[in-house]
């Protein structure tokens, strides 16, 4: 897990990520996904994260997965850059220009979701059935939520509403439905892309 720094345009914000370098491209996406396109990061050490956000910290940190995630832990740009000095960060990793390479963008899906993040109604039909991941609810029990998104051809989400479904990903769990169109049982589960024809795919 890395804990870095972002200067953007916006100001400076505090991420958490299990990328395993910020140098990493998907790790680039994924801020792209939040509309961070271009951007200077920095590494600053975990311990210190940890010391100075506590219980802040141990809530974002449940809520990373395992692999390939990124969280914002703090946006206040100005308590972010006088929470480290400048010996603190590490040396310094530019965007490369023109942003992430697989950030392409296709048309709106328009859907509600339920309490649980799976997708109850959906623009796409196909993707009735699908789970936000990692999960997120806003509706309260037994209601749902109107949302919105785009998918890249990475399977990451952006231009989200809400913002918080920015990064995460659209997954299809095993199942079998001939009404929509899905005559086979998906194993395992797979995720949704943009094909970059205009449509997506579920692999």
């Amino acid at each position: 897990m890395i804990a870095a720094l972002i200067f953007a345009g916006s100001g400076p914000m505090l991420v958490l990520t299990t990328f395993d370098s910020l140098d990493s491209p998907g790790f680039a996406q994924r801020l792209e996904a939040r509309g961070i396109s271009k951007f200077i990061a920095h590494k600053v050490p975990i311990d210190l994260v940890q010391k100075r956000y506590g219980v802040r910290f141990s809530t974002i940190l449940g809520d990373l997965s395992q692999t390939d995630d990124l969280r914002i832990m703090d946006i206040d740009g100005h308590h972010v850059f006088s929470s480290f000095s400048f010996d603190e960060m590490g040396p310094p990793v530019y965007s490369k220009p023109g942003g992430a390479d697989n950030v392409v963008e296709g048309e709106l899906v328009w859907g509600k979701m339920d309490e649980y993040g799976k997708l109850l109604e959906s623009s796409y039909l196909p993707m009735v059935g699908s789970q936000i991941v990692p999960p997120i609810s806003f509706a309260s029990k037994g209601s749902s939520t109107l949302i919105h998104f785009k998918i890249n051809a990475d399977g990451a989400i952006f231009k989200g509403s809400p913002q918080e479904l920015d990064g995460r990903k659209l997954v299809l769990y095993a199942s079998s439905s001939p009404a929509l169109g899905r005559t086979d049982t998906i194993v395992p589960a797979r995720t949704w892309r943009f094909d970059q024809r205009g449509g997506w795919k579920c692999e």
